[in-house]
């Protein structure tokens, strides 16, 4: 094989796995740690405020589901 090529076939590969760890890197920088449990996370103290107190509903359709009493005396 033409020594050319086998040295430009050597620095393709050689880019592609540098590029790969590169981007791997990357990545992984980007990830979040840990994904926050509550809204006081989000919030910096005194930036937010709340101004409108309703709730928006996305769906009207509602299930009720009759919870039993562990209570002896019926």
């Amino acid at each position: 094989m033409d020594p050319f090529v086998l040295m430009l076939i050597f620095f393709l590969i050689g880019g592609i796995i540098v590029t790969a760890i590169l981007m791997a890197v990357e990545i992984k920088k980007h990830r979040p740690v840990k994904a926050a449990t509550n809204a006081d996370m989000y919030i910096i103290a005194g930036e937010a405020q709340m101004t409108v107190r309703e709730d928006t509903f996305l769906r009207t359709h509602t299930v009720k589901t009759k919870v039993s009493s562990s209570d002896s005396r019926k």
